[in-house]
């Protein structure tokens, strides 16, 4: 089977830089190989946090950086200078809506609730027929553990459809990560 040559590869991460190091590193070696690997990313396009770290890992590697967020955003100084392009929207839901149409696949780095809204808003629009698109919790130091009990909770208890639990995947380390985005079919 064949697989993406370059992906784009949606990430939703926190913007905090008081963050403990072991997210930034987790976060550079992914960054490292996405790049390496020609890959372009998709993300929020601000120059704080973890955003700024995966843009910058992946530019020096050799991938490309998609940068998406609203005017006011930009406009008060908060665009990173990683992002090869920035695309302007009108607002948070706008911003949600071209990550989604633009990305492959998404990545959950860990992040705070801009993180969990994103993470929902895709997985609930591919629940209802939107798209078939994969959500990837990537669990650095057990960061997701109560989210991936929350929902085996709603599998168990039949709140969401089983056959959606394979679009919502926790995993537990690089390797995990990218044998999964070597999973993507053409």
């Amino acid at each position: 089977m064949k697989k993406y040559e370059d992906m784009k590869i949606g990430i939703f991460c926190s913007a905090s830089e008081n963050i403990d190091s072991i997210y930034f590193e987790e976060t550079q070696k992914l960054g490292t190989w996405i790049g390496r690997n020609c890959h372009t990313i998709v993300y929020g396009g601000t120059s704080q946090g973890l955003m700024e770290c995966i843009a910058k890992s992946v530019n020096e590697s050799g991938g490309d950086t998609i940068g998406i967020m609203p005017s006011f955003m930009y406009e008060n100084g908060l665009a990173s200078s990683e992002a090869n392009n920035i695309v302007l929207t009108q607002d948070m839901t706008e911003r949600k809506e071209r990550m989604m149409n633009e990305a492959d696949i998404f990545i959950a780095l860990p992040g705070g609730f801009g993180t969990y809204d994103e993470i929902f808003h895709i997985v609930a629009c591919g629940q209802v027929g939107y798209h078939s698109k994969k959500v990837l919790l990537f669990n650095i130091n057990g960061f997701y553990d109560d989210l991936v009990r929350q929902s085996e909770k709603c599998f168990n208890e039949k709140f969401t459809p089983i056959e959606y639990k394979s679009r919502l995947k926790a995993v537990y380390s690089i390797d995990e990560c990218i044998n999964e985005l070597l999973q993507l079919p053409i």
